[in-house]
């Protein structure tokens, strides 16, 4: 076999298609949940098209001949929260397994030597968690889990809901909740800035955070439920419609999404949130939605244990590698 590793080109889409359609398939045996208009190879090729498309994208090819066995496509993401960053989304990898996982490795020498040469020095990748074998490469290459995502079917839920305690009351949020709201706007980011998260929440936009959250009740689709205890909001959830994009392989049709739920620290382990969810679920079980998606720090070690326990099934990891910035200039040049 004589692989090339070459610059990606529209030319190669299709059979980039074919790679990514059968990758779906194969993940697809393991998680029903995920859509299934990926399986079809004119779909996949449109969700490669989608991921080109994106600011500063580019990626490589890897060639036996005419025959397309691995590609890698990325792009850049350079803003106050992830600084200059690239980004592999969902259909941003695929390769034939008859030719091995291993030119993988090549590809990202090859896509992250250009990102590390105009300065981008965090690398993400968005992996499906049904192939050991790739995770496995993206690990030799120093990259680690930071974020899991996870999917719920809601259709296969137990509608039951559990007797709630007198001193709780559970129920939805409404116009006159926003300083509730507003209130439990620290909640997540106080929890997630400690050991072992350390997950940085910039001072100058807390005050934004919370007036974001005051106007959650306005936002259209969106539904917040909020828990009481002895007459204090505790608690909330937030869950939104999730859209199917063209280049996003994890949202099925009909889904919602859990975006935001936490639980004030002296509220916790009394199963306040287990209430929150059982009646979220139902309700957008209720609403049509066919599944619900969420995602949480792999750090975060309530969140890990929690939404497993609820149902959640892992399908995809968030992949990242922070490389040293120093590498811009402590690379064997010398002064003169």
């Amino acid at each position: 076999m004589s692989m090339h590793i070459i610059p990606f080109h529209n030319e190669w889409l299709s059979q980039a298609g074919e790679l990514l359609a059968r990758r779906h398939r194969s993940d697809r045996a393991a998680l029903p949940e995920l859509p299934c208009r990926f399986e079809a190879p004119e779909v996949a090729r449109a969700a490669i098209e989608a991921a080109l498309k994106r600011k500063h994208a580019s990626g490589f090819a890897a060639l036996d001949g005419g025959r397309l066995v691995a590609y890698l496509i990325g792009d850049l993401l350079i803003d106050e929260v992830w600084g200059r960053s690239a980004w592999v989304r969902t259909p941003g990898c695929a390769y034939d397994p008859d030719d091995g996982v291993e030119i993988v490795r090549d590809l990202y020498a090859a896509l992250g030597a250009r990102w590390v040469s105009h300065g981008i020095f965090s690398h993400f990748v968005l992996v499906p968690i049904t192939d050991p074998s790739l995770i496995h490469v993206w690990f030799s290459l120093s990259f680690g889990i930071e974020q899991i995502h996870a999917l719920i079917d809601l259709e296969t839920l137990n509608p039951a809901i559990p007797a709630i305690p007198p001193e709780i009351e559970i129920r939805k949020a409404g116009p006159g909740d926003r300083q509730h709201l507003a209130d439990l706007s620290d909640v997540i980011w106080r929890h997630q800035v400690k050991a072992p998260v350390w997950g940085i929440q910039m001072p100058e936009a807390i005050q934004e955070i919370r007036e974001g959250w005051a106007e959650l009740v306005d936002e259209t689709g969106v539904t917040v439920w909020l828990a009481f205890q002895a007459g204090k909001v505790v608690a909330s959830q937030g869950y939104w419609p999730a859209e199917p994009l063209d280049d996003n392989l994890l949202i099925p049709e009909k889904s919602v999404r859990l975006s935001v739920a936490g639980t004030r620290e002296e509220a916790r382990g009394k199963g306040i949130n287990t209430l929150l969810t059982k009646y979220g679920l139902a309700h957008a079980r209720s609403s049509g939605y066919r599944c619900c998606e969420t995602d949480w720090r792999s750090t975060n070690l309530l969140a890990a244990r929690f939404w497993p326990r609820q149902g959640f099934r892992p399908v995809a990891y968030r992949l990242v590698r922070r490389i040293d910035p120093r590498i811009a200039w402590a690379n064997g040049t010398t002064l003169e």
